[in-house]
């Protein structure tokens, strides 16, 4: 029926526009999507505005080409020149001083690199992976601590929200900055990874910063929200310097960031995603190279995410890979395999889920009635059907129960995290790695937290 419909449609003349409109300096182009005149003004010696001189028949019009920047709008071609190096709006930004291309990345980046699936290896290369994967954690097996804090500076905030997930999390890491005597006036505090900002409102309001001696860097690959950014500035009686920087962070330059001069810095991100978070360290450290007579850099508080999404390029640290044996491959697999410690065990009656996102916040699964899966494939049942755990176990691609799979997803996320941790430890920082929520709040509680050797906790 509808093929019918759009047959006839098709067979319809198009309706004769009415006599163009009288109205003066009116444009005299008919739009057929709109049945309608354009509205746009003309010069008064013209019929048609500067959009659509071009069906002008006067021999004396000059011709109209469209943008290069932006192919939604035309322009004189004698003046195009004039027009992309001045006037279009969509001409490329200049790049600010402190961008770099790339200068974060530890190697080349590859092109047209193809996604690593752990459901294409065979048993046999499977098999191989995940006995390495048991032998590499246990060549080192750190001790990490559960430490769990709390801060009054989000109280209030507290005490009313019915969700706390986020502001446990928060809370806690705030904590953590005060046990390191890092919330302090007179300091530059980066946000990486900063979203709306929240976490940096609550950092402003934990230091009393009531002289507006501290500056607040909000550093974002995409600026959409800036929620938070005038709260910042309006927390106390003096307004303190909120800077929003819209940047990749492989491209980061710290050291030609100019509000960050003669002042000590104190680096925190909330949610920083796989290689975001490998190259916000290597930013630090050359930060902390160029400058290491006056130590610039006074602490370092992540919570660590996403580790499915880490890149070999991006990783800091390829000496401790290359230190237990772990190759590119072996890399990607170990990144792929650590998504098994969040993606959740899903039992009973199943259907997929077309919404789950593989970078939601904190790892935390989106529907608990879904049959496990992955980042690397889906599973597709019936509604009706109903799932043991032996069904989980047979259904995987590996083979194994949930445990197991939980397990070695942990180790491979402890691999990477153990690398980042001996990364700023072979740099002049004092490294701990630390469980700052529980894993019922998000399964993602993880935190790298580091201060300079010679920074003396009590100062």
């Amino acid at each position: 029926m509808p093929k019918e419909i759009n047959a006839i449609r098709s067979k319809r003349k198009e309706p004769t526009p009415p006599p163009p409109p009288e109205n003066p300096r009116q444009c005299h182009f008919w739009v057929k999507r709109k049945r309608r005149y354009c509205h746009l003004p003309t010069k008064i010696e013209n019929k048609y505005c500067g959009e659509h001189l071009n069906h002008d028949t006067k021999e004396t019009i000059r011709e109209r080409i469209p943008c290069p920047y932006d192919l939604s709008h035309t322009v004189y071609k004698d003046e195009l020149k004039k027009h992309m190096e001045s006037k279009c709006n969509s001409r490329p930004k200049p790049n600010p001083p402190y961008f770099n291309l790339n200068i974060n990345c530890t190697l080349p980046i590859p092109q047209n690199e193809e996604r690593f699936l752990l459901s294409e290896l065979n048993n046999e290369s499977l098999e191989k992976l995940i006995a390495n994967v048991n032998n590499w954690y246990d060549q080192f097996a750190p001790e990490i601590k559960t430490l769990i804090l709390d801060h009054e500076a989000v109280k209030e905030k507290k005490e009313i929200l019915k969700n706390r997930k986020h502001i446990i999390q928060q809370a806690s890491l705030l904590g953590q900055m005060s046990r390191l005597n890092l919330l302090q006036q007179e300091k530059c505090f980066i946000e990486f990874g900063s979203g709306k900002g929240e976490l940096s409102y609550f950092t402003k309001l934990a230091i009393k910063d009531h002289e507006g001696k501290s500056n607040f860097i909000l550093i974002d690959r995409k600026i959409t929200r800036c929620k938070f950014d005038s709260a910042i500035r309006d927390a106390t009686e003096k307004k303190s310097i909120v800077k929003r920087i819209e940047i990749d962070i492989k491209d980061l330059d710290l050291s030609k960031l100019d509000i960050i001069k003669n002042k000590k810095i104190v680096a925190y991100s909330k949610h920083l995603c796989g290689s975001a978070t490998d190259v916000t360290l290597k930013s630090l450290v050359n930060y902390s190279k160029s400058d290491m007579e006056k130590e610039p850099i006074d602490g370092i508080i992540i919570a660590l995410c996403c580790h499915q999404l880490c890149q070999y390029h991006m990783y800091p640290y390829h000496e401790f890979l290359q230190e237990i044996g772990i190759t590119e491959a072996d890399f990607k697999g170990i990144c792929a395999m650590s998504s098994w410690a969040i993606c959740g065990q899903r039992l009973g009656k199943c259907k997929e889920d077309t919404n789950e996102n593989e970078n939601d916040d904190d790892g935390k699964e989106k529907n608990k009635n879904l049959i496990e899966k992955d980042d690397e494939e889906e599973h597709f049942y019936d509604d009706s059907m109903e799932f043991t755990e032996e069904d989980n176990t047979r259904l995987h691609y590996s083979g194994l129960d949930y445990q197991t799979r939980e397990s070695l997803g942990y180790k491979c996320k402890r691999i990477l995290d153990f690398g980042r941790y001996k990364y700023l430890k072979e740099n002049g920082f004092e490294t701990e790695l630390i469980y700052y929520v529980e894993p019922e709040t998000s399964l993602e509680n993880l935190a790298l937290i580091a201060i300079p050797i010679k920074t003396n906790r009590n100062d």
